[in-house]
């Protein structure tokens, strides 16, 4: 399934005792309304106060119910700030987390004095000018395959703390309206794999690049050190929103990732015209 959410509200994704996180929530679900236990695993564990567009997730669920029917059924019991945008059947083997080959992150920034009242929850707040010169330096140097050992928070387990990023770059981001006052910017960056607050750390030390508190090349030292005291803060976690995650073809033509807009007309016709043919009075009950 591919999934979006605020994660404003939210532990995070990953269940924890006495917190209340998304795949808690969503298991809960399954549980209250169909009597069933099932195990949802993710493409990644987002932290506590991050988004995400394009989550994907698994899991095995036995159920007559179309899956078309399903997704309506989900998105009618789940909390409005959980969405499921597509559900599709997966190889039994596919592993959301391991099989992924590419995941694509925004951290989004307003860049203004005021944040709008809007964006409040979904991106940080920037008051300061940046001088963007070094900041595209150190961009470049974030591309490639290096030990990001120095940009894991503590806390985080990796076996290995090799990385690549395929690109990273800081654009504004087109809206209808302009802002008042400011611009909304992202960074958009995409990689085969992230350690724990990876990406906001890049965040926070970009930020510091900008205002001149850290020479690009600190990017090059963390590196062959690993040293954390070389970079900048860990940033604000309501910026940061998961994009996309790329599967290899053959997973590719069975979901459409990190679409916001849902189903495509074609698998939306498609999917109504099996419901209304093959829907029970039974799974009927089950949507209402």
């Amino acid at each position: 399934m591919i999934i979006g959410y605020d994660g404003t509200d939210y532990a995070g994704w990953q269940k924890q005792p006495g917190l209340i996180t998304i795949q808690e929530t969503m298991e809960n679900y399954f549980q209250h309304q169909f009597g069933c236990r099932v195990h949802i695993m993710a493409s990644g564990r987002t932290d506590a106060g991050v988004h995400a567009r394009g989550q994907v997730a698994a899991m095995d669920f036995d159920h007559p119910i179309p899956l078309y029917n399903l997704q309506r059924a989900m998105n009618s019991g789940l909390p409005k700030d959980i969405r499921v945008y597509r559900l599709f059947e997966a190889d039994p083997d596919f592993q959301p987390r391991f099989d992924a080959k590419k995941k694509t992150y925004w951290y989004r920034f307003f860049m203004g004095p005021v944040m709008p009242p809007e964006l409040a929850r979904y991106a940080d707040l920037v008051p300061e000018p940046l001088d963007f010169e070094p900041i595209d330096r150190a961009l470049k140097m974030l591309e490639g395959e290096h030990d990001f050992l120095a940009f894991r928070a503590s806390g985080g387990v990796n076996l290995t703390t090799v990385r690549t990023i395929y690109s990273a770059s800081i654009e504004e981001l087109s809206l209808s309206e302009p802002l008042p006052f400011g611009r909304l910017m992202a960074l958009k960056i995409t990689g085969n794999g992230f350690l724990y607050k990876m990406v906001r750390t890049i965040a926070g030390t970009l930020r510091k690049i900008g205002r001149g508190q850290i020479r690009p090349e600190a990017i090059l030292e963390a590196y062959e050190t690993g040293d954390r005291t070389l970079l900048g803060p860990c940033a604000e976690a309501r910026g940061l929103m998961l994009m996309k995650v790329v599967y290899d073809k053959e997973v590719e033509r069975t979901m459409i990732s990190g679409d916001p807009s849902g189903i495509e007309p074609s698998v939306r016709q498609d999917s109504v015209k099996k419901s209304e043919n093959g829907l029970s009075s039974k799974n009927e009950n089950v949507l209402n």
